[in-house]
């Protein structure tokens, strides 16, 4: 016979997943604007900038900002069955992003500063995301897909020495976002770095054929990138 605990179910709490959710669409907005105003305001003091910079497209504080809650926006139907660790791990990770973006339009770099420690950082947090949901293989893939984007982006960057193409700040970018994309699944991985490659040449491509660019002229790779992962983490299959 049956108690009244098979007759209604047995009372649970919400899972890593649900809690996930709501923290992606409530907190993790509050905390990507928080975020965004921060990041907006670390910008502003331009302490990434060295005396030899040249300046060339320094974006407004708001537009920072802005992008940061955009994407957290964006993001809040894909998230809904992320656990907190993951949420957190790329809320994290698109605002290092964003800042990164900001820095190679404004001067046409990507500092060591910020993308030598994000890989210390990714794999503590990407050990957390495995944790919460029992994917410790994923964190085997994101391991291995970084070091393979380093790689392929290393052989390209050696390919394009002595032009204004891809840089050692690029390379390190690669290995960050293989990482990060890898976790969720190699295919994601894949296609995440392939897209921003793409993207990067069809930009390079419109401005040759324009003539608003010649063959050596630099092209910032960075924010691309990013552009073209970004798809991929909402889409990715982990």
């Amino acid at each position: 016979m049956s108690g009244p605990h098979d007759t209604f179910g047995a009372a649970e709490g919400p899972s890593t997943e649900d809690v996930g959710g709501v923290v992606m669409e409530w907190w993790g907005l509050v905390l990507a604007a928080l975020l965004g105003l921060g990041t907006a305001l670390w910008l502003g003091r331009r302490r990434y900038r060295y005396d030899d910079d040249v300046v060339h497209h320094t974006a407004p504080g708001w537009l920072s900002a802005g992008t940061v809650f955009l994407g957290a926006l964006l993001a809040v139907p894909f998230a809904l069955d992320w656990s907190v660790a993951r949420t957190l791990t790329y809320l994290l990770a698109w605002v290092w992003a964003v800042a990164l973006m900001v820095i190679d339009l404004d001067v046409r770099r990507l500092p060591d500063r910020l993308t030598l420690p994000a890989y210390p950082a990714a794999a503590v947090l990407l050990t957390l995301c495995s944790w919460a949901e029992q994917r410790w293989e994923a964190l085997a893939w994101a391991a291995a897909c970084a070091g393979g984007a380093v790689l392929v982006y290393l052989v390209l960057a050696l390919i394009a020495a002595g032009s204004e193409g891809l840089g050692l700040g690029d390379v390190k970018l690669a290995g960050v976002l293989g990482g990060l994309l890898g976790w969720l699944a190699p295919m994601t991985a894949v296609l995440g770095l392939l897209t921003g490659f793409i993207l990067g040449g069809v930009i390079a491509a419109v401005l040759l054929l324009s003539r608003r660019a010649g063959r050596r002229s630099y092209v910032s790779y960075g924010p691309v990138m990013v552009l073209g992962a970004y798809p991929w983490v909402l889409l990715g299959t982990g």
